[in-house]
């Protein structure tokens, strides 16, 4: 076994790569490979969808280290008031100024939404004008390519990046890597919300023909893993009973299983001891809180009112809701009924199901429901078919 440490080995941090990334090597072989074939791979350009908790950003740092350790530059961003295609035409420039042993340096020298100015160093000093994102990327990538190494465009939470960056950023990544054929590799992720979102819209081509990599929860035997190895490789132990009791609790949602393990980790009075079920048990309440509060909040917040109403519903019901109950209780038309539906499936709150059933996605937006029935009465109240919404 493996020397004791205190160090708790789990990271529930948004954004941060837990110790084991569990469940995922399909996804990073075929990137890989891409990475190995070049830009004619259809996984050189990738979508990542998920859920919140399911790991998506994590499974961009890994791409990242992945392509860094074989001499690659990387470019990471996500949704903010600056133009996306600004800030990746100047971290592009930038990393490429930093590239070891290379003949050629490039110094950003203006930059503004509409074109970048270049300063290109090579013997004597050049300048080279860029009108769009389209040039710049060209040019990294040809110097890049003959170095034989590339560069990889991540962006995270590209559903909330205004649409017109969005295509922005799209239509210089395709002209750059599909139609010219430079190393430059890109992987985003996203909520499945984009579906009905960015990836409805007509003009939105090169994403819509970007592969697909869709996270699901991960398998009873994966989670097992992904709570147990890291224990252990920390020179501490969980009993059996706990360890299932904890594989349960997480219902396979990656984040779910670094709160767990989190919690768990620190209920004991010394790392000596075993993890132990009430150590467990423990640990869930604190994860449940938290996923709550972090996962099912954010979701929750985005819904209209109506919407919420349908969510709290829901609440009468064990399991799976029937849709007629759902209208019936709603006050509304099974009509009216199937359009929130289908909303809420866009919106990630809902499991698909058969068109008749609805289940929540997560026992945490469940609870998020029954905190704002309980706090708001008014969203238990059948509305009217004249009721906005």
């Amino acid at each position: 076994m493996a020397e004791r440490s205190p160090v708790n080995p789990f990271s529930p941090s948004f954004g941060t790569t837990p110790p084991l990334l569990a469940g995922r090597d399909d996804v990073l072989d075929r990137f890989n490979e891409a990475i190995e074939a070049g830009p004619t791979h259809p996984d050189y350009t990738m979508l990542v969808t998920g859920d919140r908790g399911t790991g998506k950003t994590a499974l961009l740092n890994t791409m990242e280290d992945t392509v860094s350790n074989r001499g690659w530059l990387t470019v990471t961003a996500a949704s903010s008031s600056e133009p996306l295609s600004e800030r990746i035409a100047a971290e592009a420039l930038r990393s490429l100024e930093q590239f070891p042993g290379g003949e050629r340096r490039i110094k950003l020298a203006s930059l503004n939404v509409l074109g970048v100015g270049l300063e290109l160093e090579q013997g004597s000093t050049a300048t080279v004008k860029a009108g769009r994102l389209t040039s710049v990327l060209e040019q990294l990538g040809e110097a890049l390519a003959n170095k034989r190494v590339g560069l990889l465009i991540t962006i995270d939470e590209l559903h909330d990046v205004k649409r017109d960056d969005v295509r922005d950023v799209a239509s210089a990544v395709q002209i750059a890597t599909r139609r010219r054929q430079r190393p430059i590799a890109f992987a985003a992720a996203a909520l499945p919300l984009i579906e009905h979102s960015h990836l409805a819209d007509p003009h939105m081509t090169f994403l819509q023909r970007c592969a697909r990599a869709p996270l699901d929860p991960l398998t009873p035997d994966e989670t097992r893993r992904a709570l147990r190895e890291p224990i252990v490789s920390h020179g501490s132990f969980i009993n059996n009973d706990a360890l299932d009791e904890a594989v349960d609790s997480t219902l396979g949602y990656p984040y779910m299983i670094q709160l767990v393990g989190f919690h768990a980790w620190r209920m004991r009075t010394t790392t000596d001891e075993p993890i132990s079920v009430d150590d467990v048990r423990g640990a869930i309440l604190e994860a449940e809180h938290a996923m709550v509060e972090q996962v099912a909040g954010p979701v929750w917040n985005r819904l209209s009112p109506m919407d919420q109403r349908f969510l709290v519903a829901m609440l009468q019901d064990e399991t799976d809701s029937s849709m007629a109950d759902i209208a019936s209780r709603l006050g509304r038309s099974p009509q009216h009924a199937r359009t929130y539906r289908r909303r809420l499936l866009a919106a990630g709150a809902l499991s698909p199901m058969p068109a008749g059933r609805v289940r929540f996605r997560h026992h945490a937006l469940r609870r998020r429901a029954q905190d704002a029935a309980r706090d708001d009465p008014d969203l238990t109240r059948p509305q009217g078919e004249t009721t906005g919404f």
